[in-house]
């Protein structure tokens, strides 16, 4: 083990010399194994980064829980998506709403949704624009786990008495009342009409599968039909039904349809006008993206790699060249076959660590900038720092065994003349 250690030890000085000394050539020559491993650790992170988030956005959605609306989130068994079908379809109503809330015996809870874009809320001298206004029943709690910076959350007074409060997200509290001063019992303008802001929702960041609340205000749905048409031919009502504890999403499915198909008076041979959505229909599509990405990714970094590969080959061409007299010397001096070889490996090996190295670094730069820019959350994991880690060592061992073969067999005398 001691041997081992010291011949690790000389192998490391030797290749800061040689770096010393031919700093151009050997930088060249680590540049094919920097570029490989950035690429393909940049895409891993990458793609590691976008699953936490889709991850997170999954855990705020919840996976037992069902969309019901005139939109389908996918093309299903067709490669196109029928737009022109879908748009025709009758939007959730509220009437089916209350009978999914009476009828269903496999959900836990069951909510109504329906949005007006781009409005403009005000408060005193300061306005905010282009705020969606989302109307919900007082269940939408439940089954979107809200948290909370201030205030609280429509009562069931409130909410079935159509009361005029209003629950505002992070961004619009933050713009609407700048400083320190807090929103919660503030009266504000929205839609036309003044309304109490009861509660400010913590800030949640956007997600790829999540529609963020940060940009909305949110009014008890029945405030919002005393002055405005929530089941007319422009509506677009969403419905959320949560599945019941220890009950699966298909369930609840078997049991919506027919309610709705029965409402809606649809005869035995016609096709549904509604669509009932799963989270996993979005999040498989993305998945797939992932990996796409990951193969792209591997494409071009093998590609890298393998010049790099050459690059290093040659580097240790060039140093068993260089050093074929001391290969000599340590040979005639009692040096076996094996250490030569093993010096020889190491150096090679360690060479492609520093172009791993030099690549995670420049990963790391770049998804410092990313996250500054883009205000995303990146993450260069331990995990893959460890697999660029194993491939730089793989690819040391096979493009050094030759040239640490050859110094290996050299015939002492031989060597010592050169």
């Amino acid at each position: 083990m001691g041997v081992l250690l010291k011949v690790l030890q000389e192998s490391f000085i030797l290749v800061i010399q040689e770096l010393r000394s031919n700093i151009l050539r050997s930088l060249l020559s680590l540049l094919g194994v920097t570029i490989g491993i950035f690429c393909i650790i940049a895409v891993l992170s990458a793609v590691d980064s976008l699953k936490r988030n889709l991850e997170s956005g999954l855990d705020r959605l919840g996976s037992n829980v069902l969309y019901v609306q005139k939109w389908a989130w996918g093309p299903g068994d067709n490669e196109e998506y029928p737009w022109w079908e879908y748009i025709k379809r009758p939007s959730p109503s509220y009437r089916e709403y209350r009978i999914l809330t009476t009828r269903l015996e496999t959900a836990d809870a069951v909510a109504i949704e329906t949005f007006r874009n781009s409005r403009l809320i005000k408060y005193e001298r300061h306005t905010v624009r282009n705020v969606d206004v989302a109307a919900v029943t007082n269940e939408f709690d439940r089954i979107y786990n809200l948290v909370f910076a201030a205030g609280r959350w429509f009562s069931s007074g409130e909410s079935q008495g159509g009361q005029p409060v209003v629950v505002l997200g992070a961004t619009v509290a933050e713009e609407l009342f700048p400083g320190k001063t807090s929103p919660v019992g503030k009266q504000i303008w929205v839609l036309g009409q003044k309304v109490r802001v009861i509660g400010v929702l913590e800030k949640e960041g956007e997600s790829l599968v999540d529609f963020s609340y940060d940009e909305v205000v949110l009014l008890p749905f029945e405030y919002l039909r005393r002055f405005s048409d929530t089941d007319g031919p422009f509506a677009d009502n969403l419905l959320l039904v949560q599945a019941a504890e220890g009950v699966d999403n298909k369930t609840v499915i078997e049991e919506i349809t027919p309610l709705l198909r029965s409402v809606r008076r649809l005869k035995p041979m016609e096709n549904d006008d509604f669509s009932i959505n799963e989270v996993t229909v979005a999040t498989n599509a993305l998945k797939q993206s992932f990996g796409i990405l990951n193969i792209i990714g591997f494409i071009i970094g093998g590609f890298a790699l393998l010049v790099g590969g050459f690059g290093i080959a040659n580097i240790m061409f060039v140093s068993v060249r260089e050093r074929t007299p001391m290969i000599g010397i340590k040979k005639s001096l009692g040096a076996k076959n094996h250490f030569i070889l093993i010096e020889f490996l190491l150096e090679a090996v360690l060479l492609c660590l520093i172009g791993c190295a030099l690549g995670l670094l420049m990963v790391w730069g770049l998804l410092s900038i990313l996250e500054k820019t883009m205000n995303f959350e990146f993450v260069l994991s331990s995990g893959n720092i460890l697999f660029g880690t194993i491939v730089s060592t793989f690819l040391g061992l096979v493009f050094g065994i030759i040239p640490a073969w050859m110094a290996s067999r050299m015939d002492p005398v031989e060597a010592m003349r050169k």
